[in-house]
């Protein structure tokens, strides 16, 4: 391209130079031609370098876009796999606060009308259990400082409202854990076998030996029975704070699939 623009430069300056020569019957000094010819010169390096700058820009664009759709494939993967593990850490959740409520109604006074009944909503509440985010391509973006190379500002901010959302739940389950350790484990530690509990819990049509004098004791501890009341609140509060994380989630899904979508369009 390059040459094709000097070839045409230099064809124009001699018949410029020979149209003056023949419009005035004076030729052009040798002086005048190299000015010429000079600033056309630089004239077409600026050109280069312009277009090789316009060339090399579109390039870097290119490579960033297929690097930014790269990661918006794997954070979809991850959020698909996140919203399964959600779903059912907001079920067992769920069933754990059910359970923390049979529980603290006992204490109420409620009859306990099977022995195996009281055992196996104990060892549901008192089962810990937990879940942990998949979000390996968007950490790597984080940790890398990169995030800002997610050009869509909803997807991009979606993602940091569920990483901050991640954070306010872990402090909450943290503190949850310490309300288990305290009002529950610790108490029923010496009270309760924690293997007839497993095993009720684990194979519930199970035939074996309970201990009602154990229940018994367990009934008449106070701290044991504001700890039921505290699971029952907190796996409560913590499965409505999964639920928000769950449609964030699927809101963010559904705006990546439209992100690729238009870029395969």
């Amino acid at each position: 391209m390059m040459n094709y623009f000097r070839k045409t430069r230099q064809k124009t300056i001699t018949n410029n130079t020979l149209e003056g020569a023949e419009n005035s019957n004076n030729s052009s000094s040798p002086a005048a031609r190299y000015l010429l010819y000079a600033i056309g010169e630089i004239i077409l390096v600026v050109i280069g370098i312009l277009i090789a700058l316009q060339i090399n820009n579109w390039n870097e664009a290119e490579h960033l876009r297929n690097r930014e759709i790269i990661f918006l494939e794997n954070i979809l993967n991850d959020l698909k796999v996140d919203k399964n593990k959600l779903e059912d850490i907001i079920k067992r959740r769920t069933d754990k606060a059910k359970s923390a409520e049979i529980m603290e109604s006992y204490y109420d006074g409620v009859e306990i009308e099977q022995l195996s009944d009281y055992y196996f909503h104990w060892t549901n509440v008192l089962i810990w259990e937990f879940h942990s985010p998949r979000n390996i391509a968007f950490e790597e973006l984080v940790n890398s400082g990169n995030v800002s190379i997610i050009q869509n500002i909803y997807i991009r901010s979606s993602l940091l409202e569920i990483n901050a959302s991640y954070d306010e739940l872990f402090t909450i389950r943290a503190h949850l854990y310490e309300d288990y350790i305290i009002y529950l484990y610790q108490p029923f530690s010496d009270i309760i076998d924690y293997r007839s509990g497993i095993e009720v819990w684990s194979k519930p049509n199970v035939s074996i030996k309970l201990s009602e004098e154990d229940v018994k004791v367990a009934l008449k501890n106070k701290t044991i029975k504001n700890g039921f009341t505290l699971a029952a609140f907190n796996n409560t509060d913590l499965t409505g704070k999964l639920a928000e994380i769950l449609k964030k989630v699927d809101f963010t899904i559904e705006i990546i699939i439209q992100e690729l979508e238009n870029e395969e369009g």
